[in-house]
């Protein structure tokens, strides 16, 4: 054997003795909204994305409610030229990013709700076993943290104020998802059905600080959204979530999503504006369903001392929304801004997605 032939052996030994064994267990990676083992996991854990039954018991009110007619996009106030113009918007748009800041606004019109973009619910108690990733909505909605007592809060902190930034809103049980022209529409369903279970459980176990006697009514409190959008796209879908007594013995409740109604946006001005008009309202109804809540939280706590005492952050956390919803501090608005003039538009960002953490 000649010196290159040994050297070439030697090297060959030593790359064997030096390989790492196999005796550590391999890191279980997460289940997340982009595998497909994401709804199985769900619904192994009580969480129902294809429900059929039992619906909500108040599905006619929230159908009535979404169907109801708004001014603001009445023929007079949003015309077909306007419509047109949401037309090409959609149908330039090339990423979520785009959906999110130019498309997904107009639909969502202009209001005075606490929301949030983007944000990694890192705060919240698991949804299963955790062994799914932390839900992180594209957007959501919820209330003031200063409107909810201190006492309530750090009661239900768990289930209610999903950031470790109490500032952001608590209580959500308004969400959107967003997809581009190359997103999937069962990944963006399961996000939404992730949102819509995290929502449905902060809303009942809130109703079960109020009233345990009641809490379980068979009623729905949140509503989620999907919009896929970019050329050959504009489909808008708005689904309910509500809990249910659990047929398992390891569980009290499930959590089950319903779809409620489906629009066309791109198609024609009609079609947007029931759609528009449908997605206006479910916030509308989402934040009325929230403020009750609290009131009705509120009055559990009776002590005024309590009341003297909550957390001094009221001024920031009401100056975080006063005319217009959350701006997150690390995006500037320039970057959310829509080149859309007819109509006045909350902001939004796109998000490197990662998904969800029941019980």
């Amino acid at each position: 054997m000649d010196s290159s032939q040994s050297r070439k052996r030697k090297g060959e030994i030593s790359r064997v003795s030096t390989s790492p064994t196999s005796s550590k267990t391999p890191r279980t990676k997460k289940s997340s909204a982009y595998g497909a083992d994401f709804e199985q996991h769900l619904y192994d854990h009580g969480i129902i994305m294809k429900s059929r039954v039992p619906k909500p018991g108040n599905l006619n009110e929230i159908n009535r409610k979404l169907a109801e007619l708004r001014s603001s996009l009445s023929p007079s106030r949003f015309s077909d030229t306007a419509f047109e113009a949401f037309q090409a918007k959609n149908d330039e748009a090339q990423s979520e990013s785009d959906i999110m800041s130019k498309v997904l606004p107009i639909v969502m019109g202009e209001a005075d709700i606490p929301s949030s973009r983007n944000i990694q619910f890192n705060n919240l108690a698991p949804l299963t076993d955790g062994e799914i990733t932390l839900d992180q909505p594209d957007y959501y909605e919820g209330s003031r943290p200063a409107d909810l007592h201190l006492r309530v809060r750090k009661e239900l902190g768990d289930y209610i104020v999903p950031s470790t930034n109490k500032s952001r809103p608590c209580l959500p049980n308004f969400f959107a998802e967003a997809k581009g022209p190359s997103g999937n529409a069962a990944v963006v369903k399961r996000q939404a059905c992730h949102d819509g279970a995290m929502g449905a459980r902060a809303i009942y176990k809130t109703r079960l600080y109020v009233d345990s006697t009641t809490a379980l009514d068979n009623n729905a409190y949140t509503i989620a959204s999907t919009y896929s959008g970019g050329s050959g796209g504009g489909f808008l879908t708005l689904y309910t979530t509500h809990p249910t007594a659990s047929e398992d013995p390891e569980r009290t409740v499930d959590y089950r999503m319903t779809q409620l109604n489906g629009w066309h946006m791109t198609g024609n001005p009609d079609s947007f504006r029931q759609g528009a008009s449908a997605l206006r309202n479910a916030r509308d109804w989402a934040q009325e369903k929230r403020k009750g809540l609290i009131t009705a939280a509120n009055s559990k706590t009776v002590s005024p001392i309590d009341v003297a005492t909550s957390e001094p952050s009221t001024e920031i956390e009401h100056s975080q929304s006063t005319t217009q919803p959350f701006q997150d501090s690390d995006t500037s608005t320039d970057e959310l801004a829509a080149d859309i003039s007819f109509l006045s538009k909350p902001s939004f960002s796109a998000r490197t997605r990662h998904c969800g953490r029941h019980r």
